[in-house]
């Protein structure tokens, strides 16, 4: 079986040659990879038959994202990021990229949510690369996954986080529920329009769209399933 077949055969509940492969890595990881090994990327997904593959999506040609602050970078939120960097046992680096503060901390009403100027557009970005990405990755017989970088995912609670700030948005579903749907409702307006552009433009080349949120720890949910429905199990 190629990964195609691989996969979708397990998709409808029979049994493949062997389990179907995914393979995250860190930048500092394919940096260390080609280093030590002399392997990119795409030579070590293919070495080890890794049947999921990822597209890079849309190309972002939005507002710069540059804040003015050494070390920090703007998401497409306008969410403040600073760069961390720690080196690693091997000699190498990685680095991430945390919150530096929350631009929605303070709004008090949901004409502060309305208000806010750098809610992102659909428009920011070139969505024209996405069927020849697409193209590419089939024509080696694998899977295509779409799941966007980092920071740009598609997602509801967790962008809420970015720009609320973790405590204050749960606090919002609780206390404040205009709020945290004004801010929901923005997010799910987003993301909406952003995936059904990149989903026309892959004309069908796309197999698995996959997000990225936390809606639960290790132990439950973070929020009450009736909060969970009432908020975002409808958003998309």
């Amino acid at each position: 079986m190629n990964s195609r077949e691989r996969v979708f055969t397990a998709l409808d509940f029979c049994e493949p040659d062997r389990v179907p492969r995914d393979f995250w890595g860190s930048p500092g990881f394919y940096a260390s990879l080609k280093r030590k090994e002399g392997l990119n990327k795409e030579d070590f997904l293919d070495a080890n038959d890794i049947d999921l593959r990822y597209i890079d999506g849309p190309r972002y040609i939005g507002p710069p994202l540059e804040s003015g602050m050494e070390d920090v970078d703007l998401d497409i939120w306008h969410v403040p990021r600073r760069k961390v960097r720690v080196k690693t046992a091997g000699g190498g680096e990685e680095s991430y990229s945390e919150v530096a503060n929350h631009p929605l901390a303070d709004a008090s009403g949901v004409e502060d949510v309305t208000n806010y100027p750098h809610w992102p557009s659909p428009d920011w970005f070139d969505y024209t690369c996405i069927r020849s990405q697409c193209e590419a990755l089939r024509n080696r017989g694998r899977v295509v996954v779409f799941m966007g970088d980092r920071l740009n995912r598609i997602a509801q609670l967790k962008p809420a986080m970015y720009l609320r700030g973790i405590e204050r948005i749960f606090l919002d579903l609780a206390a404040s529920p205009d709020i945290a749907s004004a801010i929901f409702f923005r997010i799910h307006e987003f993301y909406r329009e952003y995936l059904m552009r990149i989903l026309e433009a892959a004309g069908g080349g796309i197999d698995i769209v996959l997000t990225g949120d936390d809606f639960g720890t290790q132990n439950g949910l973070l929020l009450s399933p009736a909060m969970w429905h009432g908020f975002l199990s409808e958003g998309f």
